[in-house]
């Protein structure tokens, strides 16, 4: 299960603070009003040509492992580690972090399996290099990735790779896997998949 073991890959979490990117696009120039003496000049987009660009992450879908998953904005819990999903068929993303698709790496974790039964990233394990990882933003958008690799460490282990600046966008998504250890109510391991930007 991912619980606060997330800590031991988490230990070296950056905040790198959230990117936004809200902007609006017209399809066809703007009307300039006339401008009166007592009214500087004004210019107005009629409302069907004003499109909102919000890159916000808010569906995972993997089609070879059958993952079409609500994606939650979690940031730290209390114990400084990466807050998982508040509902099991749910995928947490760092939202202190990359948005997908935005230089460096985008981290979204999800619990393996739950106490009735699996849950979002009980097959993550399945996914093999080349396989293709769709992110559907707010506004309509999708990014895609393609799986690169997948490595399993220690849960306490600490990888600052995962919160390194980079110029490429790439997604790493985390889930438990080893043996469930009940001292400390979670698994041995960490499994990390590794995705790039298609």
């Amino acid at each position: 299960m991912l619980r606060k073991a997330l800590a031991g890959v988490i230990g070296a979490v950056v905040a790198l603070g959230s990117y936004a990117l809200i902007g609006v696009m017209s399809q066809a120039p703007a009307r300039l009003e006339q401008a009166t003496p007592m009214q500087p000049s004004a210019v107005r987009l009629p409302a069907a040509q004003i499109h909102i660009v919000d890159p916000t992450p808010v569906r995972l879908v993997i089609s070879a492992i059958n993952v079409d998953a609500r994606i939650e904005a979690r940031g730290l819990d209390a114990n400084r580690s990466l807050a998982t999903p508040t509902d099991f068929h749910d995928v947490a993303w760092y939202k202190l972090g990359p948005k997908p698709g935005d230089p460096g790496n985008a981290v979204m974790n999800g619990h393996v399996n739950w106490w009735t039964g699996d849950a979002v990233f009980t097959h993550l394990s399945r996914l093999r290099a080349g396989d293709e990882i769709r992110i559907v933003r707010a506004d309509g958008g999708v990014v895609v990735f393609t799986v690169t690799g997948k490595r399993t460490v220690d849960a306490n282990a600490r990888v600052a790779s995962l919160f390194a600046p980079s110029k490429q966008a790439t997604l790493t998504l985390i889930t438990c896997t080893g043996i469930w250890n009940p001292l400390t109510q979670s698994d041995t391991q960490r499994l990390l998949v590794s995705a790039a930007l298609a």
